[in-house]
């Protein structure tokens, strides 16, 4: 787990550098544009589109949304099929720590016998997901007020 979280920063880390290094340069190269007086390098698309449009709001509300309902139900049916009883050995060893802590011998026999399922990790883990699901609903709830905004300010020109 922790090769897959340094891989994903790692991975990042370097998009942001390259990413940096390319502004960089075309910043560098808009400068001596400019120092010789001819005219500047076109800018590229990625610089020539509004930093937002509505549809991103769309695009990113349907990801968080769906990464969310993913991330619930994987999380639940992993809760649900991780159910197994106890092992000998965890009752063994509930049992007597149960006798050094002074529990009756009624009580070590029933911890001893008990095999009911044990719950891992438990279905209330599933609740994580509600947090993605929340931010896509989020995004998604933007696009559509954004969306009348603007259909507003068309009907006005």
């Amino acid at each position: 787990m922790l090769v897959v979280i340094l891989s994903a920063i790692a991975i990042i880390a370097w998009s942001l550098t390259l990413r940096y290094k390319r502004r960089e340069l075309q910043h560098k190269e808009r400068l001596a544009a400019m120092d010789k007086g001819i005219a500047l390098p076109p800018l590229t698309d990625v610089e020539r589109r509004a930093p937002w449009s509505p549809r991103l709001y769309l695009l990113r509300g349907m990801i968080w949304l769906f990464m969310g309902i993913g991330a619930t139900i994987f999380l639940a049916a992993l809760s649900i099929t991780s159910q197994r009883p106890r092992s000998a050995e965890e009752r063994v060893r509930a049992a007597t720590y149960l006798k050094q802590s002074g529990a009756t011998d009624e009580q070590v026999r029933q911890v001893q016998n008990d095999t009911s399922p044990r719950n891992e990790p438990g279905i209330g883990i599933a609740f994580i997901g509600l947090i993605p699901i929340g931010v896509g609903a989020a995004y998604l709830i933007f696009y559509g007020m954004e969306g009348k905004h603007m259909a507003q300010e068309v009907a006005r020109d």
